[in-house]
């Protein structure tokens, strides 16, 4: 899979300050029945700082949204934390930008190519109220 596309989530969860990504994992392959975790990657406080966590690899096909087809065609990354409740965190918001700008000039997605999920999917809030997407995306 070459991706065309990123699609931006958050978990809708506290985050723990440990590492949560094993539990959305675990959640995604025991409850869901998912071979692996849906989103290719995670951004999360780890141990008082933000990290990029991985889940699929990057040529496998996503479980992250469905509409469109976009699960073959983009990658997830999910930002770990409730954006409905408040804005995410600065360190994580700048991690971010310099993450998805690196896919973007490796995989040559273009910047109207960055989607929230929320942005395809009327019932999702992905990746939160809070997250300012047309912000986000003047920033790369």
């Amino acid at each position: 899979m070459t991706p065309k596309f990123i699609i931006l989530h958050h978990s809708l969860t506290k985050d723990s300050e440990t590492v949560s990504w094993q539990t959305i994992r675990r959640y995604h392959i025991n409850d869901l029945k998912w071979r692996d975790v849906g989103y290719h990657y995670g951004i999360e406080l780890v141990n008082g700082q933000h990290e990029i966590l991985v889940g699929r690899m990057q040529n496998d096909s996503g479980a992250h949204c469905k509409q469109m087809g976009m699960n073959r065609q983009s990658l997830g990354i999910c930002f770990v934390g409730n954006f409905d409740d408040g804005k995410p965190p600065h360190e994580m918001w700048v991690l971010g930008l310099r993450f998805v700008r690196g896919l973007m000039d490796i995989y040559q997605i273009p910047r109207q190519n960055i989607k929230g999920h929320r942005e395809l999917c009327d019932y999702k809030s992905c990746p939160g109220f809070y997250f300012d997407l047309n912000k986000f995306r003047s920033q790369l």
